[in-house]
């Protein structure tokens, strides 16, 4: 048995994940897919958020007051910077971790630092970013992009202006997946391109962005095969 904690993107909480824990769980794995503070059912705390440590912090706590040991850690879109700073924290609790589709900063680089967008364009650090509905499209039904756009919310904005303060060398195992339906310009795509320059390997999943509502059998199943590599 293999014990997932799943991190959730940007405008997103843990019910991104609802359709990927089932299969999980039938497979006999235990799961945990928290709403971030600001999140999901979290969305009126999203003023608590000062900052990238915030998110850290609970996770952390998670983890020490569950008792969690060899953790399969999973970050999907900006959940990959979260699960980052994370990992760095309790590297001896964590066995593996997966970005999926993610943003994953370089020590000491913001989220911000992923994105095409200028510096002086940048808002202020309170500000609550909007949603953008989803679309239907490629692999996103509308009965999916309506589900989906009606529990999308707000994010803070801080967390993605807080440089990374982790080790140069990743503590622990990683594993690297992308979305071939995702758009150019996104910060998975910076993440990736890196990749391709240091010669990093990575598996592309034949899916859109939001892989773990539109591939959720494709995305428990690369999950799966990433738990059971060697560390």
């Amino acid at each position: 048995m293999t014990t997932f904690l799943l991190v959730h993107g940007a405008f997103r909480g843990g019910w991104s994940w609802r359709r990927v824990r089932p299969y999980l769980v039938a497979a006999g794995h235990d799961v945990y897919a928290p709403s971030l503070t600001g999140a999901g059912e979290r969305a009126g705390s999203a003023g608590d958020v000062t900052g990238l440590h915030v998110w850290v912090d609970e996770l952390a706590a998670l983890v020490e007051i569950e008792d969690l040991d060899d953790l399969v850690v999973v970050g999907h879109s900006q959940g990959g910077v979260v699960v980052r700073a994370l990992v760095d924290r309790v590297p001896d609790r964590v066995r593996r971790v997966v970005y999926l589709d993610g943003a994953v900063p370089d020590p000491g680089e913001r989220a911000v630092d992923l994105t095409p967008a200028p510096a002086t364009a940048l808002p202020p650090r309170e500000t609550l970013v909007a949603a953008r509905p989803p679309v239907a499209g490629g692999d996103l039904d509308e009965a999916t992009a309506a589900w989906t756009g009606a529990r999308l919310t707000h994010t803070p904005f801080a967390p993605s202006l807080d440089p990374l303060s982790v080790a140069a060398e990743h503590p622990v195992p990683a594993s690297y997946v992308f979305c071939a339906g995702t758009p150019e310009g996104y910060p998975s795509s910076t993440t990736r391109a890196r990749l391709d320059a240091r010669g990093i390997p990575y598996e592309v999943l034949d899916a859109g962005h939001d892989a773990p509502l539109t591939a959720p059998a494709q995305v428990a199943d690369l999950l799966v095969r990433a738990a059971a590599l060697p560390v």
